[in-house]
């Protein structure tokens, strides 16, 4: 499961909105590339605090590199 409970899911739903509207990007292709970073970051992450700040990072830079 890739949220631990309705909060993250939130936080997480509020970064991509977020990020979505910042790149001008569809909401469903941002969620996309956010879901598979986070799930990358997360496994192997030790403290989750700024999760959310480094898979918005990747997706920013990935979406960069494709375009």
């Amino acid at each position: 499961m890739l949220y631990d409970d309705e909060q993250e899911k939130k936080q997480h739903i509020h970064a991509i909105q977020i990020l979505s509207r910042d790149i001008g990007a569809p909401v469903e292709e941002i969620s996309g590339i956010y879901e598979i970073e986070l799930e990358r970051l997360k496994h192997d992450a030790k403290v989750r605090t700024y999760l959310t700040v480094l898979v918005a990072r990747r997706v920013k830079e990935k979406l960069k590199a494709d375009h």
